[in-house]
């Protein structure tokens, strides 16, 4: 094969990985001509394809007729994915630490491509109005988000920080930016406060050896049982599980 055939690549696998990324985007099943749109297919050609990909297991039939859902392969492969992170088991470890210390929501974060992604969760006593979940979340609206709005090239979150801006916000990428990295120099962590939802959350670096922020480890609670002040126990809990996971990746704790 020689190299121009090569970047060619197999088209039906680029289109099946496009109805899989649809099927990623919505947290129900969707009916096959909403597949198809967001896929930029016909109906026809995305049920040709859903018969292979439901073959493999990569996808599902729902319970309601004509809708589809992620399959039991695409779990696998996804937690697959995650165990291959170099890392991951450390942090994992020090989420579960985490929530027992403080009995609130914790969960650790990574940047993809997309966006932040929620590797690994668990619940709190106390359950807010926005639950927990694993998968791609906010930039702008989440203290692990602003984590890595501070801490990433401006490049790369530009983008998304404006996607997720709404136009009544007098906020810009780079007002945003600035507040968090100034919150993160003066107390090692980052915030939200959702008073309208009464949702908390707060979020502290994990550097590796690069001293690249490898992921982010949070608390997530309610403004009536997650004390976000820092001198709080649970923020002492949530930098001390930070700086732990840190030096387990060989990175360097600030002083």
């Amino acid at each position: 094969m020689d190299n121009v055939t090569a970047r060619r690549g197999i088209q039906s696998v680029e289109i099946a990985f496009r109805i899989l990324t649809a099927l990623q985007t919505s947290v129900r099943a969707l009916p096959l001509k909403e597949i198809a749109a967001l896929s930029e297919l016909s109906p026809s050609a995305t049920s040709n394809y859903m018969i292979s990909l439901v073959r493999t297991g990569l996808v599902a039939a729902d319970e309601k007729p004509g809708c589809y859902k992620l399959g039991p392969a695409s779990l696998a492969l996804g937690m697959s994915a995650i165990n291959q992170l170099d890392g991951f088991d450390i942090v994992r470890r020090e989420v579960i630490a985490l929530r027992d210390a403080t009995r609130s929501g914790a969960a650790v974060t990574a940047w993809a491509e997309d966006g932040p992604v929620s590797l690994f969760k668990q619940e709190g006593d106390a359950r807010s109005m926005l639950e927990l979940r694993t998968g791609l979340i906010p930039l702008v609206t989440t203290a692990a988000g602003k984590l890595f709005i501070a801490c990433l090239q401006p490049a790369r979150t530009e983008e998304l920080i404006s996607r997720e801006l709404s136009a009544q916000q007098p906020l810009t990428p780079a007002s945003l930016r600035e507040e968090a990295l100034a919150e993160l120099r003066a107390n090692g962590f980052t915030s939200i406060h959702r008073a309208d939802l009464g949702y908390v959350s707060v979020a502290a670096p994990i550097w590796d050896r690069d001293a690249e922020l490898r992921f982010a480890i949070s608390l997530i609670g309610t403004s009536a049982t997650l004390d976000t002040d820092a001198q709080s126990d649970a923020v002492k809990a949530l930098l001390d599980c930070a700086n732990r996971a840190t030096v387990a990746l060989g990175g360097k704790v600030a002083r």
